[in-house]
């Protein structure tokens, strides 16, 4: 074959961390890129999750090629983007109900997939660990890691713009046009109009859209739809992510990120990749089971709750008695008679650079070139070297400069000159926008009193800045995910935060809240 010597035109339909890992893959292949997002980047699956940067030990018993795969991938995320991932590390840990053969298994299953494992004094970890449960058996510690996703979806999209990558967000895919059995153009719709982009490759990397997506073409992607959904401890409980030393299940991780931590998941097969509601019925679940690994964990106040939905792909040839893989899919819908058009399914965002990967081999295989991936060496920021991320870090920061009026958000310490910047340099301009950048709104006060602080440095940049209806629209979203926590202290926190936005503000809530009476 060739070398590549033209400049195909690719249009990626999915702006989460495998859309933006398949625009970066295409581009650094001399590929022109057009990446298109719904919302704002990373505001689906990728943001929805307990937020791990997998070892793949989780996986290492029940597929341990899965699990090698992650490691490998997990090591090169940390390298490329290390102020998105944080070194916790990991432990699982063997409680009693937990099959007493799987310790064993387990090791075995590290060592195979070359995830390095240690098996520790169930006292010394206890005694790091005061939080947990005084009744491990066994434990082993695990190179696990945690992510901030939306950081390292926008390194992702920053290197795309860097190499002459176009990114349009809040934008949507209105319809995909065919011409002699190949993709010729995308419709898509944003807020300056109507646009029809040339493609002559279209990926559709939309995680639990995909099937959406394919079917403007004629074309089926059979997913199950699991939702998954989440409680926030308002308290880093952990230092280390805590795993039940089991096969995976539902609700055995406790995740520490940020100022919290993060406990999950239950899982729920649902039709409807927009079913985010938290049932009041999961979130006992969750306690009850937080319980096991946090006896006190009922103590601390619980923030907030929310769901998202993970797509995992079904083959025809899937047994329904057969859990279905967690490993990725990419299907080449050439085979029905369609050229040019591919969809990427399934995997993890600890596996997402190798899934872009694997997606640009189909690519170049697809158009006869060749083009090597150089994703897991080309660096992701400017060449820059920077430090892992470390949550303290901000707080620290403030106090060794005494600028003790700098931040913007307390519970974070985000500090305004933060937010001035994205304002002003980058042009972001909604509060959830800020929001996953900088962790706006994920402490305890869930953004009662920044939120206003922020509004107002948007405002004084942006006279026709819409305000009130951005306040209502951060509020209302707050609302959603704390008000199955309400509880207690936290519920004493909500009436307080509302009052704040309704009494103080002036917001007025004119959108849904609470489910469907037939989803409780």
């Amino acid at each position: 074959m060739p070398p590549i010597n033209s400049n195909a035109r690719v249009v990626v339909i999915g702006g989460g961390a495998t859309g933006c890992g398949v625009a970066r893959d295409l581009i650094l292949r001399r590929f022109d890129v057009t990446l298109v997002e719904f919302g704002d980047l990373g505001c689906g699956t990728s943001s929805r999750f307990h937020g791990m940067l997998q070892s793949g030990a989780r996986y290492a018993v029940s597929d341990t090629e899965y699990a090698a795969q992650c490691m490998r991938e997990r090591l090169i995320v940390a390298d490329l983007a290390p102020e998105a991932v944080e070194q916790t590390g990991g432990l699982f840990i063997s409680l009693a109900g937990d099959p007493p053969d799987f310790a064993d298994k387990f090791v075995t299953g590290c060592q195979n997939a070359h995830i390095p494992v240690e098996e520790l004094d169930p006292d010394q970890v206890m005694a790091e660990e005061p939080a947990i449960s005084r009744n491990v058996l066994r434990a082993f510690s695990v190179p696990d890691a945690t992510v901030q996703s939306w950081r390292l979806v926008n390194l992702l999209a920053d290197d795309v713009r860097r190499k002459g990558g176009t990114i349009f967000t809040r934008h949507q895919v209105k319809g995909i046009e065919v011409a002699n059995g190949r993709v010729r153009h995308v419709r898509v719709v944003g807020s300056s109009g109507e646009q029809l982009l040339e493609a002559d490759v279209v990926i559709n990397a939309a995680g639990p859209w995909s099937a959406r997506v394919a079917d403007m073409v004629g074309e089926s992607v059979d997913l199950q739809l699991g939702k998954g959904s989440i409680i926030v401890f308002s308290h880093r409980m952990v230092q280390r992510v805590i795993n039940r030393c089991r096969l995976p299940t539902n609700h055995d991780i406790m995740v520490p990120t940020g100022t919290v931590s993060l406990f999950g998941t239950t899982s729920k097969v649902v039709d409807d990749p927009d079913t985010t509601h938290v049932c009041p019925q999961e979130i006992q679940e969750l306690l009850d089971s937080a319980e096991a690994i946090i006896p006190n964990a009922r103590r601390y106040r619980v923030l907030r709750a929310w769901a998202g939905v993970r797509p995992l792909y079904r083959p025809q040839s899937w047994s329904p008695d057969t859990p279905l893989s967690r490993r990725h899919t990419i299907i080449d819908h050439s085979k029905n008679g369609l050229a040019g058009f591919f969809t990427v399914c399934g995997g993890s965002l600890t596996t997402h650079r190798f899934m872009a990967e694997d997606l640009g081999n189909h690519v170049c295989r697809s158009l006869n070139l060749i083009a090597p991936s150089t994703t897991a060496t080309t660096p992701l920021n400017k060449g820059t070297k920077n430090s892992s991320w470390q949550p303290i870090n901000n707080f620290l920061k403030i106090e060794k400069e005494r600028r003790f009026l700098a931040p913007v958000c307390e519970c974070e310490a985000v500090e305004q000159s933060a937010v001035i910047d994205l304002i002003e340099n980058h042009g972001i301009c909604h509060l959830h926008d800020l929001r996953r950048r900088l962790r706006i709104g994920f402490g305890p006060c869930q953004g009662t009193f920044c939120g206003s602080r922020v509004a107002a440095l948007i405002a004084s940049r942006h006279p026709d800045y819409p305000a009130s209806d951005d306040l209502e629209g951060f509020w209302v979203e707050r609302l959603k995910g704390v008000i199955h926590t309400a509880w207690g202290s936290q519920a004493r926190q909500a009436l307080l935060s509302d009052m704040v936005y309704r009494e103080t503000l002036g917001v007025r809530l004119n959108r849904e809240i609470m489910p469907p009476d037939d989803y409780q």
